[in-house]
């Protein structure tokens, strides 16, 4: 099988160049620059509607390899697809009721395909189809998506946004039927098998990690009817959907952690990453979790200290990074000392920030001593709900003022943090990147390191995501130690 194609360009990528679309006389597409597209068409029991989803993919202006994969249906399906194999359609028929999931990886396995678009039984592809999804395609893209129109037993426009305006986390606009980059499907791990429902959004989180997909202008005919595979688990309603979105995005966001260690408490390491790892564990999410430390010491024996602590929890991280982080803080006075912090934690963010691999991103400053739960309560937060919080914090005192938690509010133009905990969840301005959880996809990208004049770099940051809309939860459930030194630890 060749390699995804390379889009031929007569001017500026801006979706104004032309595909050239090639027939192989055969039945296999011979789309851009001679990559091939396979249409899939996994059923099962969809006889009164199958012969139109079998034309109307037989009848894309792109000429396509058609597969019609069975998952053991037993109201004639495979004899009706089977009329079609004069015309090309290559048919797969199961003795076993395997799943829809499991149906059309199958189909997948025997596609020649460089591009791969699976349909339901009982939907109907536009002729340009096919055609409007490759003038999007682009060679980074792992996939392009579009809009859905239903019919049927009712009818109505689901409309897809631009990729740049989207927010995928929150909820799902990529159909079945995206134009999938046949690498980038195989890369993604295919259809996940053995789940119940909302397999495309399950899909395109996972495939939306390996570049930037596109939006094309290709809608899917989706017919509505009482025996449709959506029918049953009613997914399009709130009330079901409040029950699934949380479900898999804990099932597919990656956790990546991160901290600066600047050696001021380096006897506090052993501990700190002992109750970060058993932190990690209690998550129990199924993705990998990536460890990065920037190492600020400039010790060569703290160095090797962080490497064999953290070494020993190889079974808990995929991958555990010491990365040398230079840069020294020498001040004439506490202003000025204020000043070189801030500049240099945004500093220290803006690299994490490059450096971690996950899509939730989970921020723990050397000083700080998470509780055993932490992990796993700052993440069920982050992920829960019709719409998930954008960042979520625990609790911990300020070294400096122990009366007070780091973290509340701008009122009238100045900081007021907490001085007792709510009891439950509270929304906040502010807080510290002491326990900070975030969505690294829907939050600012960069941090700065003064607001407003004042140096902290957290509250600026914290600020930008107010001002973007953005939600910013303290959990009183996590409450987290500051050591003061070595030896003494302010309890929450």
């Amino acid at each position: 099988m060749s390699g995804p194609a390379v889009l031929p360009r007569s001017g500026p990528d801006d979706g104004t160049a032309q595909p050239v679309y090639l027939s192989a006389g055969n039945g296999t597409a011979l789309g851009v620059n001679g990559a091939r597209v396979s249409i899939v068409i996994a059923a099962r029991n969809n006889g009164p509607f199958l012969a139109a989803t079998i034309e109307s993919a037989l009848s894309q202006t792109v000429p396509c390899e058609v597969i019609y994969a069975d998952d053991s249906s037993i109201d004639g399906s495979v004899d009706l697809a089977r009329r079609f194999e004069p015309a090309g359609v290559k048919v797969l028929p199961s003795d076993v009721h395997a799943g829809v999931c499991e149906t059309r990886n199958r189909a997948a396995r025997a596609a020649r395909g460089d591009y791969l678009v699976f349909v339901d039984g009982d939907d109907i592809l536009s002729p340009d189809f096919v055609a409007q999804h490759l003038r999007a395609m682009r060679p980074t893209a792992p996939f392009v998506y579009g809009a859905a129109r239903a019919f049927g037993e009712f009818s109505c426009l689901w409309d897809a946004p631009e990729w740049e305006a989207s927010d995928l986390w929150r909820h799902n606009f990529v159909n079945t039927s995206a134009l999938w980059n046949r690498l980038a499907f195989e890369a993604s791990g295919r259809w996940r098998e053995g789940i119940l429902t909302m397999w495309d959004w399950d899909l395109a989180l996972r495939g939306a990690r390996l570049g930037t997909p596109r939006r094309s202008d290709a809608v899917l005919n989706y017919r509505q009817h009482a025996d449709s595979w959506s029918a049953g688990i009613r997914e399009k309603h709130v009330e079901q959907q409040t029950r699934l979105f949380p479900r898999f995005r804990r099932l597919n966001a990656r956790l990546s952690v991160g901290s600066v260690v600047s050696g001021r408490v380096a006897k506090l390491f052993p501990r700190w990453m002992s109750a970060v790892a058993q932190s990690v564990r209690l998550i129990g999410t199924p993705e990998p979790v990536d460890l990065v430390l920037l190492d600020n010491t400039h010790d060569p024996a703290v160095r090797g200290l962080l490497r064999s602590e953290a070494g020993r929890y190889s079974a808990t991280f995929e991958t555990v990074r010491v990365l040398s982080h230079p840069g020294r803080i020498r001040s004439s006075s506490e202003p000025d000392r204020r000043d070189q912090t801030a500049r240099f934690m945004a500093d220290a963010c803006n690299r994490l920030r490059t450096e971690l691999r996950g899509d939730i991103h989970w921020l723990i400053e050397d000083d700080i001593l998470v509780p055993l739960a932490a992990g796993a309560e700052l993440f069920h937060a982050l992920t829960d709900g019709w719409a998930p919080p954008h960042a979520v914090t625990g609790c911990y005192r300020n070294r400096h003022v122990p009366d007070q938690y780091v973290g509340g509010w701008f009122r009238d133009g100045q900081p007021a943090e907490l001085r007792c905990l709510p009891e439950e969840p509270v929304a906040v301005d502010l807080c510290g990147t002491g326990c900070l959880m975030y969505w690294a996809p829907r939050t600012p990208r960069f941090w700065d390191s003064h607001l407003r004049g004042i140096a902290a770099h957290d509250w600026e940051w914290c600020l930008r995501l107010k001002a973007s809309g953005g939600t910013l939860l303290m959990l009183p459930a996590v409450r987290c130690g500051h050591a003061v030194d070595g030896d003494r630890v302010l309890g929450a």
